[in-house]
């Protein structure tokens, strides 16, 4: 065990490492004046805990600089002094930022499990110059910077070092009042020496994370911490627009006013409720553009703080393994307060107008876990209904409901023994619509229901792990919107030549499961591994509440990996991994057979190396027609590289990555430098620009029903070859005035150019063969935009028309945020979003044009202003 002054002995039933310290938290006697400096005498009844152990560079080294942390308890909350020691003070990295920024600092990082799960901790994280950086880590180990405590912290640098003096309120965390100890890790990182420093040491051999933190005892006596916090908003908006010529719903400007509040509520000593009445996100940071030309939806990572604040505590089915066949997420908290689903207006519409997202007027999450292991989290939330407004050619108004009021609900259950190394849940969604005689009765579903159990149990000192789950789906709704269900690309169930499945127009309700099962080796030596097994039926759906691409697969995955982390002549340490991914559809048929290998490495000047080389042969492909015949995916390459350079360095930062993949036919290629740079120690600008090229011999455009095209299945599928140019460039400047005073601006242009050319048809089932229009089959005349195609020439088939899809799309989006912190837990937010787009058939790119479009294309501008105030009762 580690030794030094406050090591406590650790109960043998709170062991989940036996080397783990312990420190006591000594009673508060007196007051402590938050200026980063422990020179209260109640600071001296805290004894100091000095044994920090290195993890980086050289893991289980002696540190080269001394670290000493002091802990105090109160009724209302918990005080840590830190002094971090440094022989050369004068080089002590210390940025002001903005609050969560990843700012080019030494820094101090407190993580406290004060539910004692070893699954979950809140990180509380200052660097020198007193910035701040808090969020939470789940039982995978992810952190998340989005949420935001209220607790302050003081820091002061003098010639020995640097200090910080550190106040965490009770009331920001969740535990159980009768808690006799919690977990705790502390964290020293010294950046110019680019090392790192425990409280509580695991090798990198095996398992770290919240699992093998330290204890904090000393907690007898500690209040609930739980009083009643009310953060009332209003905020005001206004968006200036284009107003095209005629249009009654719109003036070219458009003010609105808002207000809601957060509340925060402890239920009991084990139960916390959060609820939140009309939320306004309106200082959350856009998403970026993307060109999506394939059939499965994009995924935007959520970002909305009310949503990701406790949100770990909803995982489910996390599975240890490095190849993963991919597992649907079954709650994607993105779902609720998206945009209006519904269809607005027909052919006859000249002009409308509808909301961009759907209104949510109220929602609540309850969380916490009792002293025996159990823990829930529940989350309820409702959408009202949202209507869009439509005028006719006749001058005609009417409005249209675009989506229905809805309620959705996610419960999670676990149980976790005492030991911390078995854990079995439950997850249960569900998404109900008022849906009546609507016409969105005829697209979407009434009702979704989503249930699950999963389990997770580690041994031999947490180095072997298995983990399962199940879970299971039903969805219900007319027949017309089961019907769009199983044609939607997540199943595809009209597919001609299918064989174990079948679509069916009268169903009124759709069924299926998903059970996977893994066995990894995640400690315990150099050597590491996994193999896991997925069953995913066809019918089985969540992406009410969820988020799944594809559905109807079988499949094994399997690594084997080393690695090393003992310092060498060329290495700081390295890990190889050498991964198989084999996926069936339910048909049997063979749709991947991925084998890749991965190396990581750290050189010794710290520049970092990333690798992936990945090889798939030809394989059957279920998806390339949407709903179509089978097809083939020719054999293909893929290659990956990172290459970071030497993060020690304090005016920048840099990186780069490149990909590539190919065969004969296709081929896609992007590269992307980063650069970071620190001017001043106030502000960090950071460059991403990106530029992809792509050549796909075989992008499908569309399905044209032919009886008389029987060798497929009675339909035309019509593909095009695309070449394809992009370029954007993610751009970030933070500036930080003050601690509590930061301005952030992101700018992204974006332009993307596609030519689509030889239009074409696939010429039989079960291969990549196509016949070219006008030159191996029928008749092809371009008419401007659009295409007519005769694909027999004097034959019985019909002619159609194809829209030539070809496109430029040029968009400038920008964010700017002011945010001010006037007091803690009160913020005054001034927003910026300005939004230009515009799009072009023209097909190829050119530098000068297209991005000189990207900015003078027409735009929105939307100003906001919201004030924020906390009140604890």
């Amino acid at each position: 065990m580690a030794t030094g002054v406050g090591v406590l002995p650790i109960p043998l039933q709170a062991q989940v490492n036996a080397t783990a310290p312990a420190i006591s938290a000594a009673p508060l006697r007196g007051t402590i004046h938050l200026d980063g400096r422990l020179d209260e005498p109640a600071w001296e009844a805290a004894a100091p805990f000095t044994a920090f152990i290195q993890r980086d560079p050289d893991g289980g080294a002696a540190p080269t600089e001394r670290t000493m942390v002091r802990v105090l308890i109160s009724y209302d909350a918990i005080y840590i002094g830190a002094r971090m020691f440094d022989s050369d003070a004068s080089t002590i990295r210390a940025s002001l930022a903005r609050r969560d920024a990843d700012s080019a600092s030494d820094r101090l990082t407190v993580r406290i499990d004060s539910r004692h799960d070893r699954r979950t901790a809140f990180i509380f994280e200052v660097n020198p110059r007193g910035v701040r950086r808090d969020g939470l880590t789940s039982g995978a180990d992810i952190d998340d910077y989005s949420p935001d405590p209220v607790w302050q912290a003081a820091t002061s640098i003098d010639h020995d070092g640097w200090t910080a003096e550190i106040r965490i309120p009770l009331s920001q965390l969740r535990y159980s009042r009768n808690s006799a100890q919690w977990g705790i890790q502390f964290l020293r990182f010294i950046r110019r020496k680019q090392e790192q420093d425990v409280f509580a040491y695991a090798p990198k051999t095996e398992q770290d994370g919240v699992s093998r933190y330290g204890t904090l005892t000393g907690l007898d006596g500690i209040g609930s911490g739980h009083p009643v916090e009310v953060t009332p908003y209003v905020t005001s908006q206004g968006e200036y627009a284009p107003a095209p010529a005629g249009d009654p719903f719109s003036s070219g400007h458009d003010y609105t006013g808002n207000a809601g509040a957060d509340i925060r509520y402890g239920v009991g000593s084990n139960l916390n409720l959060d609820a939140t009445i009309n939320p306004d996100f309106g200082q959350v940071e856009v998403d970026p553009s993307v060109v999506n030309l394939s059939a499965a939806e994009t995924f935007y990572p959520e970002k909305r703080p009310f949503f990701l604040e406790e949100s770990n505590l909803f995982g489910f089915g996390q599975i240890n393994t490095y190849a993963a066949a991919g597992y649907p997420s079954i709650f994607y908290s993105r779902r609720i307060g998206r945009a209006p689903q519904g269809t607005l207006g027909d052919a006859n519409a000249v002009f409308t107008t509808a909301p961009a997202q759907t209104a949510i007027p109220f929602a609540a999450k309850l969380t916490g876990k009792s002293a025996n292991g159990w823990a829930i989290a529940a989350l309820d939330a409702v959408t009202q209904p949202e209507s869009g407004s439509i005028e006719e050619a006749g001058g005609q108004r009417f409005r249209q409901e675009i989506e229905p009021l809805t309620n959705y609900n996610v419960t999670r259950v676990q149980h976790e023994d005492a030991a911390g190394n078995t854990t079995v849940g439950g997850l249960f969604t569900s998404v109900d619509r008022r849906l009546g005689d609507s016409s969105l009765a005829a697209t979407l579903r009434s009702s979704a229901y989503v249930g699950g159990v999963d389990v997770s149990h580690y041994w031999a000192h947490r180095s072997w792990v298995v983990d399962a789950f199940l879970t299971g789906s039903r969805v219900t709704g007319s027949a017309a919107a089961i019907a769009a269900t199983q044609r939607s690309s997540a199943h595809y169930m009209q597919r001609p030549d299918a064989r174990n499945f079948s679509f069916d127009s009268t169903r009124t309700s759709l069924d299926g499961y998903n059970a996977v099962m893994a066995l990894s080796k995640v400690g315990g030596g150099h050597w590491h591994g996994d193999i896991a097994a997925q069953d995913m039926s066809v019918g089985y759906e969540v992406n009410d509440l969820g988020f799944e691409v594809l559905t109807g697969k079988r499949a094994l995955t399997a690594d084997v990996g080393y690695s090393d982390y003992r310092s060498g002549a060329l290495f700081q340490n390295y890990q190889l991994d050498l991964a198989s991914i084999q996926e069936w559809n339910y048909d049997g048929d063979h749709v991947t057979k991925l084998e890749q290998l991965t190396a990581n490495m750290r050189l010794r000047n710290f520049w970092q190396v990333n690798a992936i080389v990945g090889y798939q042969p030809t394989v059957v492909d279920d998806r390339l027609t949407r709903g179509g015949p089978l097809a083939l995916t020719p054999a293909q390459t893929m290659l990956q590289g990172t290459l970071s350079f030497d993060p020690r360095k304090s005016a920048y930062q840099a990186g780069i990555t490149g990909m590539y993949m190919g065969w004969p036919q296709n081929f896609m290629w992007q590269i992307g430098p980063s650069l970071t740079l620190n001017p001043a120690a106030s502000v960090q600008i950071r460059l991403s620009p990106t530029y992809a090229v792509a050549h796909n011999a075989a992008q499908y455009v569309q399905t044209v029903p032919d009886p008389t095209a029987t060798t497929t299945y009675g339909s035309r599928y019509v593909f095009a070859t695309l070449d394809q140019k992009t370029v954007s460039l993610d751009s970030r400047i933070d500036w930080a005035v003050t601690r509590d005073l930061t301005v952030q601006l992101y700018a992204q242009p974006f332009v993307s150019a596609g030519t689509f050319a030889g239009f074409e048809q696939l010429a039989a089932p079960r291969t990549y063969d196509f016949d070219l229009y006008g030159r191996d089959v029928g008749i092809m005349v371009r008419n401007g935009g659009t295409v007519t195609v005769d694909p027999d020439g004097s034959g019985p088939a019909p002619s159609f028309d194809v829209a030539d899809p070809t496109f430029n799309l040029r968009s400038a989006r920008v964010n700017l945020v002011l945010r001010w912190e006037y007091r803690p837990g009160s913020t005054l937010y001034l927003v910026w979003q300005q939004n230009r787009s515009e799009t072009a058939a023209i097909g190829d790119f050119s530098w000068s044009r297209d991005l000189g479009r990207a900015f003078a294309a027409p735009a929105t501008n939307i100003l906001e202003v919201k004030a924020t105030y906390r009140l604890t009762l």
